[in-house]
């Protein structure tokens, strides 16, 4: 399970360097997939099989899902971390995430990492402080 902040770099040839504690987890190479809040997911392949399997669950017949699994799938990037433990960010992955060359923010996601933007990062946190998703979320789940 991922957890944390990590401030890392993206390089010009569009490499980001995965946490060190974190690269025995992507041993059997990762999926970089574009998220709804404006950053990169990279799941280790285990974490992308379950999701995987999930999807297989949606009828065939729900032509709308059918629709949102085409995008997702198609957006889906595999991918080995290199020996430095880095991986490659395409241009529409960083394009979505408005990810450029230098710092990002690496965030740990139970079974998944997220790359930021550090702006957008930084704006995240703000509209988490003053949504109060701490009180909402102990008072709906009860943690």
């Amino acid at each position: 399970m991922f957890s944390g902040t990590y401030e890392h770099s993206l390089d010009d040839k569009s490499r980001l360097t995965i946490p060190s504690v974190f690269r025995k987890d992507f041993a059997d190479g990762a999926v970089l997939r574009k998220d709804r809040e404006g950053c990169v997911e990279i799941l280790p392949r285990e974490a992308w099989s379950k999701f995987l399997a999930k999807l297989q669950t949606i009828p065939r017949t729900d032509q709308r899902a059918q629709r949102w699994m085409t995008q997702q799938l198609a957006a889906a990037v595999m991918t080995e971390l290199d020996k430095q433990g880095r991986v490659v960010l395409s241009a529409d992955q960083k394009a979505h995430a408005e990810l450029q060359c230098g710092p990002v923010v690496v965030t740990g996601a139970l079974d998944r990492l997220k790359v930021w933007n550090s702006s957008r990062w930084a704006e995240m946190q703000r509209e988490t402080e003053q949504e109060d998703l701490e009180g909402y979320i102990y008072e709906t789940y009860s943690i």
